[in-house]
Order: C-alpha cells, then structure tokens, then sequence
C-alpha cells in the first residue's frame, strides 16, 4: 500500500508575534509542568523541549520549576528568533527531531515533546532520538494525539477554496496506547511509563482557519476538541521514566 506523501508547513503564522502565548500558558503545559513538580518538587533540574515553536512552554516552566539549564529545538529559525527575544538565557538551536544534527554535551533530567508527534508517520526514531536527550533515571514528556483503542491513523488534508486547493499536507496522525507501549518496550526496556488524559476546561469558538480546534458538547465530553479534518482531538500525556 501506498500513503500518498504529504508535507509538513512551519506553524509560523500561528505563533509569530502572538504574545499572548507567553501570558496564558496551554492547559496541556500546565499538566506537564505539574507531573514535573510531583517528581522534583522544586529541586534544581535541565529541561530540553523538542519542538519547542517560539518558546512558549519553557518560558512558563521557568516560573513554576526550579530549572537550572534549559533549551529548545525547533525546525523554524524564525520561531527562534522570536523565543529568544523573550528567553535570553534559554539556549535555542534550529534543528530536527527526525535526525538531530547538534550534539549537547550533556543529557537532560527532563526532555518533553508536546503536540509535534503527530507530525509524523512513523515515530521510531523520532522516539530514540527523544530518549538519547534524557539522562538515566530522567523523565521524557509526550503530549499528543493518543487513541484509547490498538488502531494507528494516518492522515492526510489539504485546504480546499474556490478553483484551487493545496498540496497533500501531514498531520493529525493518531498512535494507539499500545504502540507507545511496544516502542517503550523494545527502547527502552526497563523504562516505567504514566498515561494522563488531557480534558480542554473550557470551550473554543471556531475561527476562520478550519485547521485551528476548536470544542464542541459530545455526550461524554463538555469542551470535546474538533479540527476541520472531522476529526475528534482526544489528547493523552506519556510520562516516561528513563532505566
């Protein structure tokens, strides 16, 4: 069978310039940051965010944990210039997390990839690459899209209007539980792992990008994401404990 190839587009527009980012953290980030408090407590620790955008995550980290050394990674430089404007004391280097090409000359207690999994078709490396980041007995983070039953989905989409449309795009691909249990498995072994779901606290109006979620009341959900793909977004949090 053949997966008709798609591209992956920068998420430059939906986070350049926006500041609110830095003032109103992700719910998803508040989670993540908390499992890191229950572990640490206010200890001094390193943190990497791969995938790290314009810094947004690490930016409100840094007020709630005792991080001594943080950096981030991110394919877009211009992401980076903008969370370097706003995290000085971050190092931020443009690169990527299927073949990472910079070497840190140390390994991390914390490392956490948050909604970029699903950028991927398939996340082997992607999650050896992640681990190598984490130092033995440290903590990887995956926040994504995560399905309770043993199905994988690819998708592809593409933005129709009026006489035209664009190229085949990735995204919004979903793992099964299971496969992340396989690959922590046969990876890792000897690691332990923590599932967490991810409820959105509030609702989201639809703006006029039909690729932004947005919520709508299901019977079992009050604020159950939705994208323009028709897809309901069930998010889980993987806390993975490094042997």
């Amino acid at each position: 069978m053949t997966i008709t190839h798609g591209t992956y587009k920068k998420n430059d527009a939906n986070y350049l310039g926006d500041l609110q980012q830095y003032k109103h953290p992700k719910e998803n980030f508040k989670i993540v940051v908390n499992s890191i408090r229950s572990v640490y407590g206010q200890n001094s620790i390193s943190l990497i965010d791969i995938g790290c955008a314009s810094g947004a995550f690490i930016y409100y980290a840094k007020q709630e944990l005792n991080l001594q050394i943080c950096a981030g990674t991110d394919i877009s430089e211009l992401h980076l210039i903008q969370a370097r404007e706003y995290l000085a004391d971050v190092e931020f280097v443009q690169d990527s997390i299927t073949a990472p090409q910079y070497r840190f000359n140390h390994q991390f207690d914390v490392c956490v990839c948050l909604g970029t999994m699903s950028i991927f078709d398939e996340i082997d490396q992607c999650f050896v690459n992640l681990l190598n980041y984490v130092k033995s007995g440290g903590c990887l983070y995956i926040s994504d899209l995560v399905n309770d039953y043993p199905v994988d989905v690819i998708m592809r989409y593409r933005l129709v209007q009026a006489g035209s449309h664009s190229d085949w795009q990735a995204g919004f691909n979903v793992r099964s539980k299971l496969t992340y249990e396989h690959l922590i498995q046969r990876i890792a072994p000897g690691a332990t792992w923590i599932w967490r779901d991810f409820e959105m606290p509030f609702a989201i109006t639809p703006s006029s990008n039909p690729m932004r979620a947005w919520t709508m009341q299901t019977e079992h959900k009050s604020h159950q994401l939705v994208v323009g793909t028709g897809q309901l977004l069930n998010f889980k949090i993987l806390q993975i404990i490094k042997a």
